[in-house]
């Protein structure tokens, strides 16, 4: 679990700690979720299926997005978060996608991808926003928590009914990097 880890995020989370602060230390210790593909789908313009993939893991969620309503939030996906946020905490989401049906440099966005509320009215904690292309790349969203959410109370969420598209999605990780982060 811990080279997966550290090969799925390389450098770039690692960027993201401060050096010579306490938080140098070993990265796994600030995951708050159960790192890998641990995807929920929902919504009825999208298909979904696990693929092997040439990504950390071998492994990923193929989602086919094949009708968009009203709402960017109409398909989605979403990933449970084990441990408690708190209000203040520097959050990193990061998780591989591509979508290889794209032509050329396009992308397809993904207008929300942060942390939510796992439950109605699902208030935004950390929130983003992806443009994912032809190949696979870590998308990275940081942000510092907007309010404090219990143990298994929040999740992470990516609003995918903008556009019709075939996405992938890889490993996920979410880490807590506590207050000035």
């Amino acid at each position: 679990m811990r080279g997966l880890l550290y090969a799925a995020l390389g450098v770039t989370a690692l960027a993201s700690v401060p050096t010579g602060s306490a938080q140098t230390g070993d990265i796994l210790q600030k995951a708050i979720n159960t790192p890998g593909v641990a995807y929920s789908v929902y919504g009825a313009g999208q298909t979904n299926k696990p693929v092997k993939a040439d990504v950390v893991g071998g492994r990923a969620l193929q989602v086919v997005v094949t009708a968009t309503g009203g709402n960017v939030w109409d398909v989605g996906a979403s990933s449970p978060i084990a441990k408690p946020i708190a209000r203040g905490d520097r959050i990193v989401v990061a998780f591989w996608a591509r979508a290889p049906k794209l032509a050329g440099d396009a992308t397809a966005s993904i207008p929300f991808a942060g942390v939510a509320m796992a439950a109605t009215p699902y208030t935004p904690i950390v929130t983003g926003s992806a443009a994912v292309g032809r190949e696979w790349k870590l998308q990275q969203v940081t942000g510092v928590a907007a309010s404090d959410a219990a143990t298994g109370a929040a999740m992470v969420s990516l609003h995918l009914g903008g556009a019709k598209a075939v996405f992938e999605f890889g490993p996920i990780f979410v880490l807590d990097l506590g207050k000035g982060g």
